[in-house]
């Protein structure tokens, strides 16, 4: 299906022919096949049952004067089923010729947001709670097992992606990439965080309950981060403006910076309450 949802007057840019847009979100073999042990300054490992994402609002342009074309519907994916590395399409539309350097798309609840492969019962929760990101899976340290089942209900904007290429009669895919790793990054300031999950795996039981091997965000907002030598979050505030002292605010910080494009690519991250 094609979809055209800004722009009406597609005209091509002198000597420049239009083409075709298409946007697909990949969560590439860290959420399809797991985040191995070599991965890990630690020992674990981590696999995902399901990584739900509420995403849409795709627009790209060519140049800032160029025109906005894409397509503002919202669809629920989940990452963690196979994709043969091609992702999933969530729209193609006819685009203008020209050098994208203008790509965006958010992350967020959508009351009208569509299942792409996710399970009715899963969309429907997701809209319930109002989860843009939704994670189940565990994690695994030799005989020791831990699992998460994490929700995010912040609104995350993804804007000015370079997509690096240009539409001249071709078709062009614009990949939102999402990043599983940064969830476990151990530092939020630094240039090499490590990918960690020991102080995660040390919160299980540290709201009060005895430990069970399931780590819920109550037991991470128990967790005080201020006293650990990594963990560092600059001047960096939670969604209220507070001051972040907490392993939940910090996850819930690196939850901001998951959106990539087209692999590496870099976005600008924006991160608001619902």
């Amino acid at each position: 299906m094609r979809y055209q949802a800004f722009a009406l007057g597609l005209l091509a840019a002198c000597g420049v022919d239009s083409g075709t847009l298409t946007a697909t979100v990949y969560g590439e073999e860290f959420i399809e096949e797991g985040i191995p042990a070599e991965e890990f300054s630690d020992g674990w490992s981590v696999s995902f049952d399901k990584f739900l994402v509420s995403i849409g609002n795709v627009a790209g342009k060519a140049g800032e004067g160029g025109d906005e074309v894409g397509d503002t519907s919202f669809h629920i994916v989940d990452l963690a089923q196979a994709s043969n590395g091609d992702g999933f399409e969530l729209a193609s539309f006819d685009a203008p010729g020209g050098d994208y350097d203008h790509y965006g798309y958010q992350l967020r609840s959508d009351a009208g947001a569509t299942a792409l492969n996710a399970e009715a019962a899963d969309v429907t929760a997701m809209k319930a709670a109002g989860y843009a990101i939704w994670v189940q899976g565990s994690a695994t340290n030799g005989a020791e097992s831990k699992t998460f089942d994490w929700g995010f209900t912040a609104t995350y904007t993804f804007a000015h992606c370079d997509l690096g290429a240009s539409i001249d009669g071709n078709a062009l895919v614009a990949q939102a990439t999402i990043h599983a790793d940064h969830l476990f990054y151990d530092d939020a300031v630094s240039d090499e965080p490590n990918v960690a999950f020991q102080l995660l795996a040390d919160a299980d039981g540290a709201a009060g309950s005895p430990p069970d091997g399931a780590i819920t965000l109550d037991e991470l907002a128990a967790v005080d981060i201020r006293g650990e030598t990594r963990y560092q979050v600059g001047s960096n505030t939670d969604l209220a403006g507070n001051t972040i002292t907490n392993l939940r605010q910090y996850v819930e910080l690196q939850s901001k910076t998951v959106g990539h494009i087209n692999g590496e690519g870099h976005c600008e991250e924006q991160l608001a309450q619902p």
